[in-house]
């Protein structure tokens, strides 16, 4: 809307921003989205707020997107904070550093993705500048904003809890846009309130119109400008002009009859008619410009002279079609489109190649030539493919490989593009989470490269490409042609490739890879020291041996600092299959590195082997957080990739499983399966779905998915990672076919001895005993009572509380009720304390059956503490802030204060110092 325009029935909703404004005061966070039609008034909704804020002393933070401008990395964050960084450099004290890559001058050829690492960073340094103050930060036109960008305020919003910052987002609905799921799912979040504008009623109307013309208009006047303007602020107020330019009295409904939808186009371009010439070409520039015109650049673009220049600039100010303030710019978008679009595609052509060389001559930041450039078709022009390459690595350096493909694609159109580009599109498209485009580009940059090294790089990038998008022997065929082909001397890019070929078998690659050991020490060879740990381990191997393995392949941090997204978690996969406590540490050191220096991918993929990590330990909450933080992320990176869609589900699955929550699991369970056959990630997904059917007691059809399990060339052993045993015999006791049971869990019970983990042994012979009581025989007890001594006092609490479970109900249906109730209340304590709520409900009917009245206060003392609530206690007492806590493991302040609060209840201590004292 103009300026001045009088906000005319708004006041609900300026009362919904009061109230969340008073709640973020108060250090509750809140997101409003303002959402409407265009004209609606939301621009002029979010000017009354920030007016109101700026007069009571507070920080207001302002950004307004442009279709011009949303291709620029992080443009909108920029809006938001690089100018008052020039006074408030604290901001970006501590984590918040990593945020700096956006403000500061782009690191040229950067081919790192750091867009996690930058998210990160963006979150701290809003959370420094409200640690200060409260904080609001306003986007208008949010339908516009570069993705980057947005991808923060959605990161932001989900950790709103504890700041004292409103965070308020305009944006059009009615069109389609490129952010359009991200900003639905803006709209959803738990903080959230959603402001809709709605056309004003014939009343708000006859005020608008009053207030504008000076004279009430009469009531068939006004039902005839709703009716013609459908409400819309913005067209009744284009109409009140006209009517005032025209002198039409509001009393004569019958001139409106042609005005509808497209009111402003037409006002707005008599209006400008009506100045002249000058006026017309500034406006013209103007549109086509954005708000990157100076004085020079409006020059050359209209060739005016200065004089002319200013008198066009006062008129149009005069006529309220540009804002009177610096920037130079339209009052309204729709007036800027109104002109725009008033332009022939042969015009807006010319237009924006005459912008581009103009800005390119005055030495403007590649991005700003380059959104001129992308309206350009291909013309042969080197200093094009210049200025685009540089806008890539620009966008690269700030964590926007999105952004980069985009720049890189539209270079690559241009006639006599270096070969090398190629090769540049495909890594940055590995690294937008677009592994299709990545092959095609990565072979074609392969093959014609000529060096031997780049060739080895570009295949290893390649073929982990390829075992995320085609079958897995196409990778192996890439990987075992490139190392063929490189020198003798490169024995570390040799070790990197077969590595990958082995591991191609964990997607489900049919060609049998020979198992090979290697002296070497590089990335490489750690490389293929996980995978040859991770192959052993799944096959045969005992958990001794293949934890040395992997600890090797972890030594010195080689490993987790050059490959935290991938090979990492296949040598920490060893050690939790061992039930090794060094896992999480491996995935805590990954995370940091995705945060430092990684990406959103690194990111992701720790979330979801760490999910599976704690979910082998038991700590089923975490196990729930961090796997559905993992489906955030990469719906934020745009989707996942079938092998990690089905881990995904397959870990999640017997997560809600363990808590009860059923209704869940089995919609997860009816997913389509979509990975290889046989695949690591397709054998966890089968095993969610047969964990369903049995707690639903579907016995039979578990029974059936079990033997339908694909096999592969290297069969899958290890009870930890596919117990097929134990669950078949559970199924088949259910159908009472207790003889072919026994003979099944044998064979896993034998099979987790040879492995040698608290975990698997202890399932398997719980599995055992259940098999045998179920046969009668009495030798379960026996089996019972070893399952619960190989697990005392390891990693594996929830199979523990399972052991002591089910010896216990042994003892008491055989008349030992006193020597049960005391394993049962243990049982009850321990699974409540991993989330397990179904085994500890169990445990507790059981305890009172076997005459227990009343359980202890189990949730006590420190075996009580999640492992979050343990770590941030031990940081605590360690003497670390609330504030290098949460930057340390990447959490929220609330977060941190959360498990404190917990922590210091079951512990009965009030401080830190009392902490300090205790062994946590």
């Amino acid at each position: 809307m103009a300026p001045h325009a009088p906000l005319v029935e708004r006041e609900a909703q300026l009362r919904l921003l009061e109230a969340a404004r008073e709640a973020a005061e108060a250090g509750a966070g809140r997101l409003v989205v303002v959402e409407g039609p265009a004209g609606m008034g939301k621009s002029a909704v979010l000017a009354a707020e920030r007016d109101h804020l700026r007069r009571h002393g507070r920080t207001v933070l302002a950004a307004r997107c442009s279709e011009l401008e949303s291709t620029y990395a992080f443009g909108v964050v920029r809006q938001l904070f690089e100018a008052r960084l020039r006074t408030s450099a604290r901001w970006l004290d501590g984590s918040a550093g990593s945020a700096a890559a956006v403000f500061d001058p782009p690191r040229s050829g950067s081919a790192d993705d750091v867009s996690h690492s930058v998210l990160h960073g963006l979150y701290w340094l809003t959370a420094n500048a409200c640690a200060e103050r409260f904080v609001a930060l306003f986007i208008d036109d949010a339908q516009w904003c570069d993705g980057p960008s947005l991808r923060f305020l959605a990161y932001l919003a989900g950790r709103l809890d504890g700041m004292a910052l409103l965070l308020v987002v305009a944006t059009r609905t009615g069109e389609r846009s490129e952010q359009a799921a991200l900003l639905a799912d803006l709209a959803h979040e738990e903080r959230c309130e959603v402001v809709a504008l709605q056309p004003l009623s014939r009343a708000g109307v006859t005020d608008l119109l009053a207030e504008r013309l000076g004279v009430a208009p009469g009531a068939e006047f006004a039902q005839a400008c709703l009716r013609s303007t459908g409400g819309n602020p913005l067209l009744l107020d284009e109409l009140s002009r006209a009517l005032r330019a025209d002198g039409i009295r509001p009393d004569a409904p019958d001139v409106l009859a042609d005005l509808g939808p497209r009111a402003v186009s037409r006002t707005v371009l008599l209006r400008l008619a009506r100045l002249g010439a000058d006026a017309i070409a500034l406006a013209q520039a103007v549109a086509v410009l954005g708000e990157a015109g100076d004085l020079a650049i409006l020059r050359g673009m209209t060739g005016l002279p200065a004089a002319a220049l200013e008198e066009a600039a006062r008129s149009l100010v005069q006529a309220q079609i540009l804002r009177s303030r610096s920037p130079m710019g339209f009052v309204h978008p729709l007036l800027r489109d109104a002109v725009y679009r008033d332009l022939s595609p042969i015009e807006l052509e010319a237009r924006h190649a005459e912008a581009a060389r103009l800005l390119h001559a005055a030495g403007r930041s590649p991005e700003a030539v380059a959104a001129h450039v992308l309206l350009l078709p291909p013309g042969a022009r080197p200093w094009i493919v210049e200025v685009l390459s540089e806008s890539a690595a620009v966008a690269l350096s700030r964590g926007a490989p999105d952004i980069a493909v985009s720049y890189l694609r539209r270079a690559l159109a241009e006639p006599g593009a270096p070969a090398g580009l190629v090769t540049r599109l495909g890594m940055a498209e590995a690294l937008a989470n677009d592994p299709r485009a990545a092959v095609v580009h990565l072979g074609a940059g392969y093959e014609s490269a000529t060096d031997p090294e780049a060739r080895g790089r570009i295949a290893e990038v390649l073929a982990r490409m390829l075992l995320f998008t085609r079958p897995p022997d196409a990778a192996v065929a890439v990987a075992r042609r490139a190392r063929e082909q490189l020198p003798p001397a490169l024995t570390d890019q040799w070790d990197a490739l077969l590595a990958l070929e082995l591991y191609a078998v964990a997607f489900g690659a049919t060609d049998d890879v020979v198992v090979a050991a290697t002296s070497g020490t590089g990335l490489g060879a750690r490389m293929l020291t996980a995978v040859r740990a991770w192959d052993r381990a799944l096959t045969g191997g005992s958990a001794a041996e293949c934890v040395e393995e992997a600890r090797y392949a972890l030594g010195d941090g080689v490993l987790v600092r050059h490959d935290p997204s991938f090979m990492t978690h296949v040598a920490a996969g060893v050690l939790a299959l061992a039930d090794d406590d060094r896992a999480q540490a491996v995935w805590s050191q990954a995370l940091a590195e995705g945060h430092t220096h990684g990406s959103q991918m690194t990111i992701a993929g720790v979330l979801l082997w760490q999910g599976w990590g704690w979910l082998q330990r038991g700590a089923l909450a975490e196990a729930e957080e961090g796997l559905r933080r993992y489906r955030g992320a990469v719906q934020r990176r745009g989707g996942e990739h079938e092998a990690g869609a089905a881990y995904g589900i397959g870990f999640l699955t017997r997560v809600l499983v363990a808590r009860g929550e059923l209704a869940e699991a089995r919609q997860l369970a009816e997913l389509p399966r979509e990975s290889t056959a046989g695949s690591d990630g397709d054998l966890q997904q089968v095993r969610g779905v047969v964990e369903v059917l049995l707690a639903d007691g579907r016995w039979a059809e578990a029974l059936a998915t079990l033997d339908a399990v694909p096999r592969r060339r290297r069969p899958v052993v290890n009870p930890v990672w596919a117990p097929w045993g134990s669950l078949a015999a559970r199924a088949l006791c259910g159908l009472g076919r207790t003889e072919e049971a026994l003979a099944r869990v044998a064979g896993e019970v034998a099979a987790a001895r040879a492995w040698g983990s608290p975990t698997g042994l202890g399932a398997a012979l719980r599995a055992l005993g259940t098999t045998l009581d179920a046969a009668g025989s009495a030798e379960a007890q026996a089996a019972f009572e070893e399952a619960v001594a190989v697990t005392e006092g390891s990693a594996a609490r929830l199979e523990h509380a399972a052991s002591l479970l089910a010896h216990g109900s042994l003892l008491r249906r055989g008349g030992r009720p006193t020597t049960a109730r005391a394993l049962l209340e243990r049982a009850a304590g321990l699974a409540a304390a991993c989330g397990a709520t179904p085994l500890a409900e169990r445990a507790t009917q059981e305890f009172r059956a076997a005459g227990g009245r009343r359980l202890a206060r189990h949730a006590t003392g420190v075996d009580a503490l999640t492992p979050s609530e343990r770590r941030v206690a031990a940081l605590a007492a360690a003497g670390r802030s609330n504030k290098a806590i949460a930057q340390e493991l990447f959490v929220t302040i609330k977060t941190v204060e959360v498990h404190l609060s917990n922590t210091y209840r079951k512990l009965g201590v009030a401080s830190r110092a009392d902490l300090a004292r205790l062994d946590v």
